[in-house]
């Protein structure tokens, strides 16, 4: 996971110039090897040269296709005509003919193509945005010995490759290109060796990257790597209390106890020996030197290696009373049965006895040896602190975010720096629209279009086997809230929250936006302004939008802890150096994290309590709940993100209640990043926000545009891994919101075909 700490040491080790072999013509077969399409491999290189067949549509298809998957080109030779994708051979300005019945074209042209300075083929620059399309692109790499190359990969979104006919890797993922994503060798001969690489393009960004490894390179390679992993697991490394008892996070009254890093000698592997001053303060923050009663107690340890590197490292601990006996007690832990397919509910409700007994024992022996347990029993022991708190704020994680953020704003002296962030203000004279019933002519929407949606659900929940609730409206007037099926978990209502993934950015993004409408935090803010182990000037200075728009050089989803980590940011900044800042977008959802960090520091609020008191209390929604990571895992239904979606539509507001102004709201829209960002080219971000524009299947044909989308282009929103929708379409005052818990078989054409029922039911 710390495969990123490459890039710069990348850069670092390219060559100036490609080499290649050319002058004289060298002939292999009926082929000719010039400096279009040969790469000289040496010590580590990209290939940037490459005959490329233009884009082939792979639309999705209702086959039966190994492991579920929808896209049908992945496992589509569209090669046949050359010999197939194992034998096949390029050549400038060459014709490819492609029979296949889900193609309109038959003719498909060859042209050479070159990737840009970071080494990225970005198809964006060559052909535009397109969806759902195949492309091949081809090389030669010229070994002067046989040896094993390696290779350094990484595409958008789903890829094959094959080297000297042989497939010698693929990956069938959605995601962004992301510098050796994917590692792998192949054996080349002494001489010309054939490339091919296949790229299966979803939605948004699409391209590829790269590098060539010989022998000398792999090995550099590779000793790299083992560091990275090495510092990637000190990252994960925490600390603990010495061996003073067969417990990791529990001690008896008395002396605090020595605390010891989990992985000592990965430590001194990397750093050598370095001092931590250690820090305890109890459960009232108050510094102490002995642990006089029982409770909680939380250390912060601070040390500097030798290279300059600030480390810190901050947890809580459980002092227990001496007359709890702990090995003697015996639990049950009754659990909801686990919707796992292979575990019988059946078997599970007969064996719930044996099965709360030994659940317990789990719970035991994590409450002693693991620092959630630790977490747990300080909640369970100051829980009635949180006076007339409901249990949606007064929860295990708000309560120890909470303890840890004052713990930190008192160590860093900033407990008084910033005014409070205000909550939503209410304005009763002009409310702004509210969901609500309506018919269908209020609503603008063609009799009968309800039905034909109501359809398309059943069919879709019936025929995929996933169960899901949908909310549509526009003009605030509600079209259809439902539920549609049943899945191991069982029947599906209005009123099952499920996880909607990556949806959890835009939320994250309408929470910053509160903080940017009064003035706390500006968009463009380097993170050092409130983070004082990041800088606020230079090349490794982060801003806020960085941290929104993918473009800090993060990568990964709740890396090193995550958001619940007191000194995440720390961790970040000791990896600053090797991150491309402002260079590229890659998608993550660490920056979102980061930005929470600078949230919480200003408002002096734990971030899920900022959630709960600053969002989702305010619009009522009482089905949703946050307390993860903020780049995932916000669980929800279809009708409170369909409120979101009108808050959004609104530009700001619901009903009485303004949350910021449509000034703000404009600034959270997605820009071209290259307007901030002059490396990063044809990637549009908002603040959390993303166009979602749906391709036409009409698009190209009879005349039609071949940018015709489906409803308009200006729909706003964000995918979700879990095929969660949200779509606010800015133009038509429209909202669509589904919650699932996975996309299923033949997800991408009954969304089509939703969304089509929904746009020619529209009335302008």
């Amino acid at each position: 996971m710390m495969r990123h700490l490459q890039i710069s040491m990348f850069l670092l080790c390219l060559f100036g110039s490609m080499q290649f072999i050319f002058g004289e013509d060298n002939i292999h077969g009926d082929q000719q090897f010039s400096k279009e399409n040969v790469h000289h491999l040496d010590n580590r290189a990209f290939i940037r040269n490459w005959f490329v067949v233009d884009p082939i549509p792979t639309p999705p298809s209702d086959a039966n296709l190994p492991r579920g998957n929808f896209y049908y080109g992945f496992y589509t030779d569209y090669l046949k005509s050359i010999g197939g994708e194992s034998h096949a051979v390029f050549y400038d300005e060459q014709i490819i003919s492609v029979q296949d019945p889900h193609l309109d074209a038959t003719q498909f042209k060859v042209k050479h193509i070159t990737g840009g300075h970071d080494g990225i083929v970005n198809f964006d620059d060559v052909y535009g945005r397109k969806e759902n399309q195949v492309v091949y692109a081809f090389c030669y790499i010229n070994s002067e010995l046989d040896q094993e190359g390696y290779f350094l990969f990484g595409s958008d979104d789903a890829a094959k490759v094959w080297i000297n006919g042989k497939l010698v890797h693929q990956i069938y993922e959605q995601r962004g290109v992301s510098y050796a994503n994917d590692k792998f060798s192949a054996h080349l001969k002494k001489g010309y060796n054939s490339v091919l690489i296949k790229i299966i393009q979803g939605v948004r960004e699409w391209g590829f990257v790269i590098e060539a490894l010989d022998e000398e390179g792999s090995a550099l390679a590779k000793a790299k790597e083992r560091y990275i992993l090495d510092f990637d697991a000190f990252l994960k490394s925490g600390l603990q209390l010495k061996a003073i008892n067969r417990w990791n996070y529990v001690f008896g009254p008395g002396e605090l106890p020595e605390l010891a890093w989990e992985k000592p000698y990965l430590v001194e592997k990397i750093f050598g020996e370095f001092p931590l001053k250690v820090r305890w303060f109890d459960k009232h923050l108050n510094e102490v030197q002995k642990a006089d009663n029982p409770g909680r107690f939380a250390y912060v340890a601070d040390g500097m290696t030798s290279e300059g590197i600030h480390i810190r490292r901050a947890g809580t601990v459980f002092c227990m009373d001496w007359d709890w006996m702990a090995w003697a007690e015996k639990p049950k832990a009754y659990l909801d049965h686990l919707t796992v397919p292979s575990i019988n509910p059946t078997v599970w409700e007969k064996r719930k006895e044996p099965i709360a007994d030994f659940a317990g024992r789990m719970v035991l022996l994590s409450m002693l040896d693991q620092k959630e347990g630790a977490i747990l029993l300080s909640y369970l022991d100051e829980a009635g602190d949180g006076g007339d708190e409901n249990d949606l704020l007064m929860t295990p994680v708000i309560h120890e975010h909470d303890f840890h953020l004052a713990l930190k704003r008192k160590i860093l002296n900033l407990e008084n720096k910033w005014p409070p962030l205000r909550k939503p203000t209410i304005n009763k004279d002009k409310p702004a629209v509210t969901l609500h019933e309506g018919s269908v002519q209020e609503a603008g929407i063609l009799k009968g279009t309800c039905d034909r949606i109501r359809n398309i659900c059943r069919e879709w929940a019936e025929k995929s086997g996933e169960p899901f609730s949908i909310f549509i409206a526009r003009h605030g007037k509600i079209i259809i809230h439902e539920a549609f099926g049943e899945g191991p978990q069982g029947k599906t209502t209005l009123k099952t929250a499920t996880e909607i993934a990556s949806v959890t950015k835009l939320l994250t993004g309408v929470l910053f936006a509160q903080f940017v409408d009064q003035g706390l935090i500006g968009i463009d803010d380097p993170v050092g302004k409130y983070l004082p182990d990041f800088p606020v000037k230079g090349d490794k200075s982060v801003t806020l939008r960085q941290c929104f728009t993918h473009t800090t050089g993060l990568w990964g989803h709740e890396e090193w802890g995550g958001i619940h980590d007191p000194w995440m940011d720390n961790k970040i900044a000791n990896i600053l150096n090797e991150l491309p800042v402002g260079k590229k977008h890659e998608y993550n959802g660490m920056g979102y994290n980061l930005a929470g960090k600078v949230m919480e520091i200003v408002s002096g609020k734990s971030i899920f309590r900022l959630f709960r008191e600053h969002f989702f209390d305010p619009l009522g929604l009482d089905n949703s709940i946050l307390e993860e990571d903020l780049g995932f895992s916000c669980h929800t239904t279809a009708g409170d993100l369909a409120v979101i979606g009108q808050l959004l539509l609104n530009r700001g507001s619901y009903g009485d209640v303004t949350f910021f102004s449509p000034e703000t709201f404009d600034k959270l829209l997605p820009e071209p990043l290259n307007k901030y960002y002059p490396d990063i080219h044809n990637t549009e971000w908002g603040i959390g926000i993303t166009w979602m524009r749906q391709a036409h299947p009409d698009a190209g044909k009879d005349g039609k545009p071949n940018d015709l989308t489906i409803l308009s282009k200006n729909v706003i929103g964000h995918g979700s891994a879990t095929s969660a929708i949200l779509r606010i379409d800015l133009d038509n005052d429209l909202v669509i919101s589904q919650t699932r818990r996975r996309g299923g078989p033949f997800y991408e054409q009954y969304l089509e075909r939703l969304l089509m029922a929904v746009d020619e039911g529209l009335i302008n």
